[in-house]
């Protein structure tokens, strides 16, 4: 899994938690456009992204109970990183958009 270091390096550096990599759940899915949650992905971001879409997500849960979930949109020729959203206990924390 690609992003792993990435998630780990990100929780510590951003959020001041660290995780162990045996700790982390990781999925992928194939989404249209009409099946995405807007809180994972409002509207506004989704028409720059591809339909279907690649969505891996990685998730953890810190020993306060908190879940945290970094999902990421990814191309799915290259494996480049089309954007990413960070949810903690339901609600959107933090995204990023790397297309125009």
């Amino acid at each position: 899994m690609m992003y792993l270091e990435w998630f780990v390096g990100t929780m510590k550096k951003t959020f001041g938690i660290e995780v162990k990599r045996e700790d982390v759940g990781y999925e992928a899915h194939d989404f249209y456009h009409e099946e995405i949650d807007a809180l994972l992905i409002p509207a506004e971001h989704l028409e720059k992204l591809p339909n279907p879409l690649l969505i891996e997500a990685i998730s953890y849960v810190d020993d306060k109970g908190y879940e945290w979930i970094a999902g990421y949109v990814l191309e799915e020729e290259t494996r480049k990183k089309l954007y990413e959203v960070w949810i903690k206990n339901g609600e959107q924390i933090a995204y990023e958009i790397y297309v125009d």
